[in-house]
């Protein structure tokens, strides 16, 4: 994890915390650990699920799907050993970070925008499963990211009319469920259309969550959860995001359509189960911080909003804190609405919003941190930033106009120039974003103040 970081000793130890606290969380949220600590084997040929037993006469069936999907996989083969017979993973472009056994085909495919070959692999995964014995329990292993790595269009769609959706969603500020509760109607394999590609057989699935709530029909788009499409509510969102009159016609007369349709059954013998969420990563990094012995502070979990405000918002929360207290902590995800042409992503915006913030403070005593646990915040490539109240200062000192930078969309400048972008490449998980303040140790080796 390398951190372009400037500024005295002092600061530079409150930000190698974050970086320390970070790096706690995502252990605690590592897909291959979780994966194989809720999956057992025994001996008489069952699979069993954190203590429920399904028999597996014909082997297992595998499909992964997500940021996560080889990670996952790995865990799941590990625990299983032999039992898994044939499977298909499905994950973004640039996290195959090993192989696969060859009775695994692996695919990759396009993220956040679908593209073919996320259609191509879709196709391979439906067809596999439709050709399964009824003997073979197919274990299904879910994370971020699903929702545009697998795609069927419903016919009347074509993956260009998916691509302009949720493309305007996005850039209108759309969070993921808003997103997802759109594509689910349109698809063949959304909200419960994977399940059913197989309806004989008998399914397990694991989740690794980036939905804050945890409700198994949003992430993903719940490919093997029925109940999570309603196209009216689809409808009701492009209202509210202004993008009704510019999506493309036939999404539009498909979610008409749907509206009066039947919605999928249940299907209850099912197992289902989340192994990871953003909640486990927030208490994981708060452990690491009382084992070093500072004393700590959850403020929020499962937070929401315009990474703009939610910036000034914790810097005004950690603005309030008093000693002891030497780290803040918080949860949630954050959207961009997009109004220039810059180069950033919600957890730069974050961080760029909070140093401006605490440079007008002149809030000196703290670092803060808005962390992406994939490690990818949007176009950046970084997993995020550490920002202070000298960031704002360092960056003008090159050349770059922070406040400008932050009505253009353009908060990766400003870090690349000032120091506190944070690369640790595609994590290999993906449980939303973590938001970290750390207090400043007393005794500065040199203060901002001083230096302007």
């Amino acid at each position: 994890m390398s951190d372009a970081g400037n500024g005295d000793r002092a600061t530079q130890a409150a930000r190698d915390t974050v970086k320390r606290l970070f790096a706690a969380a995502l252990a605690a949220v590592d897909p291959e650990r979780a994966v194989r600590s809720t999956l057992a084997e025994s001996d008489t040929g069952h699979l069993v699920v954190d203590g429920e037993r399904r028999a597996t006469p014909a082997g297992v069936h595998l499909v992964a799907v997500g940021k996560a999907a080889v990670a996952m996989s790995r865990g799941a083969l590990k625990a299983l050993d032999g039992a898994i017979v044939s499977g298909d993973v499905i994950t973004k472009e640039g996290h195959v970070d090993s192989e696969l056994p060859s009775k695994v085909r692996v695919h990759e495919a396009s993220h956040p925008i679908p593209d073919e070959r996320g259609v191509r692999a879709t196709r391979a995964m439906l067809d596999a499963l439709g050709g399964l014995s009824p003997d073979v329990v197919v274990l299904a292993l879910i994370s971020g990211g699903g929702s545009a790595l697998l795609e069927a269009p419903k016919v009347g769609l074509t993956l260009e009319d998916f691509a302009r959706t949720t493309d305007l969603l996005l850039r209108a500020g759309a969070p993921i469920d808003a997103l997802n509760a759109v594509r689910s109607p349109l698809s063949r394999v959304k909200a419960g259309g994977l399940r059913a590609s197989a309806p004989r057989n008998p399914w397990v699935t694991l989740i690794l969550s980036d939905v804050l709530g945890n409700d198994p029909r949003v992430i993903a788009s719940g490919p093997t959860v029925a109940g999570g499409a309603n196209a009216e509510w689809a409808l009701a969102i492009l209202d509210r995001y202004g993008v009704r009159e510019s999506v493309p016609e036939a999404v539009t007369r498909v979610l008409e359509a749907e509206v009066s349709s039947r919605p999928a059954e249940e299907t209850g013998d099912d197992l289902l189960m989340i192994i990871g969420d953003n909640a486990s990563a927030v208490h994981a990094a708060e452990r690491e911080a009382e084992a070093s012995g500072l004393a700590t502070a959850i403020v929020w979990m499962a937070r929401e909003g315009e990474a703009l405000e939610l910036g000034r918002e914790f810097v005004d929360v950690v603005a309030g804190i008093g000693a002891p207290t030497a780290v803040v902590l918080g949860g949630g995800e954050a959207t961009v609405t997009v109004r220039g042409d810059g180069i950033g992503g919600r957890n730069t915006e974050f961080a760029l919003a909070a140093a401006l913030e605490m440079e007008r403070r002149r809030l000196d005593d703290w670092v803060v941190a808005s962390l992406a646990t994939d490690g990818q915040d949007a176009l950046t490539g970084m997993a995020g930033a550490i920002a202070d109240a000298g960031t704002a200062r360092r960056a003008r000192a090159h050349g770059i106009d922070p406040e400008a930078a932050l009505q253009r969309n353009d908060s990766l400048a400003v870090f690349e120039a000032a120091g506190g972008a944070v690369d640790t490449g595609p994590t290999g998980t993906n449980v939303n974003d973590l938001y970290i303040g750390v207090r400043i140790p007393p005794g500065r080796a040199s203060s901002e103040k001083e230096r302007e």
